[in-house]
Order: C-alpha cells, then structure tokens, then sequence
C-alpha cells in the first residue's frame, strides 16, 4: 500500500507507554508510507479541522485507527473525529462514497488481560468493536481483521520495570504485526 494513514485517539501520549511505541514503531518501520495524527495534541480542545481530516483521509488508501479501548469503547476524541469527519455526502449519503474501496484496521490496545474480554465478564472483543466495524462498513471502507493487544497497562511506581519491559516487548510486537499485515495488502 502506497499511502497509510494513521488516526493516533490516545487521550494523552505523554502518559502512554504502550501506544506511544507503537506509533513510533508504525513511523520507524513504515517511514514516508506513513502519515500519523495525533488527534490528542491536534486538537486538545476537540475542535477537529474537518477539512483538514477529510483531506488525509482522501489522500489515503489504507487507514488505521491506533487507541486504547477506554472504558469498553473507544476514547472520547475517536468518537469525535468519527462523528464530525465521516459525515453525509462524504463518508455516507448522496455523494458519500469518499472511502469507498479504502481499507480499515483497528489497532487497539488495553489494560485489562485477555480473559476479562469474554462471554462471562465484559463481552468479547468482536462484540466491543462491532459499532466501529458496522461504522467502517456504512461509510464503505474494507473491514480489516482488527490488531488487538491485552494487558498493555503500565503505571509507574504501582507496575514493576519487568512489567514496563513486557508492555514495551508487547507493543514492539504489536506494531510488528500491524506492519506486517499492511504489508501482505
């Protein structure tokens, strides 16, 4: 794939461990194929430049959404960007087939281990996605099977620096795998 942009929806990088390496590994091991925004330090006060958006997602033929599961769902400014950005004429509607024929990959990270993602405890990932999956095949993107990495939280002076290595080995691979798949598109 030529052009891949990366929509970055962490709430706050500078706290991040998991997802800020991921976004450097996807820069480094991509290079100029990537275009990444960081939606948290382009718009801090959640005013998205909807042209701005629009236009990277024109010029893209792959886009990956990297964030956090937060609170069971994406975080606040993912919501945001998908409601004031994919809208009618462009992303739905009369005239709404801007993204036709792009793809969508969802990759995501969270805190809580795999087991806490099941039938028995908080529903299973498939069922947590699924309003981005029927979004992204509304709005006509090809659904991409998503990227999904458990047990990614570190918190200084509460985790030990052997779990700060295992969610920065984790996220290395994490990225490893995301690059791969856009690679075999």
């Amino acid at each position: 794939m030529d052009n891949i942009l990366v929509i970055s929806a962490h709430q706050n990088l500078n706290h991040s461990t998991s997802n800020r390496l991921i976004l450097d590994e996807l820069e480094q091991g991509l290079g100029s194929q990537v275009s990444i925004r960081r939606l948290s330090e382009l718009y801090p006060d959640f005013n998205i430049d909807v042209s701005a958006e629009q236009q990277a997602l024109l010029e893209a033929d792959v886009v990956v959404l990297q964030y956090p599961i937060f609170w069971y769902n994406t975080p606040a400014i993912l919501k945001k960007w998908l409601d004031d950005v994919w809208t009618y004429g462009f992303a739905y509607g009369e005239g709404g087939d801007k993204l036709k024929g792009k793809k969508l990959l969802v990759s995501t990270t969270t805190g809580g281990v795999k087991e806490v993602y099941s039938d028995e405890v908080m529903g299973k990932m498939d069922d947590l996605l699924k309003p981005m999956k029927s979004s992204a095949i509304y709005a006509s993107f090809e659904w991409l099977e998503p990227e999904v990495s458990y047990a990614q939280l570190y918190i200084p002076n509460v985790h030990t620096e052997a779990d700060l290595a295992n969610v920065q080995a984790n996220a290395k691979a994490h990225a490893a795998r995301v690059i791969a798949k856009l690679a075999n598109l």
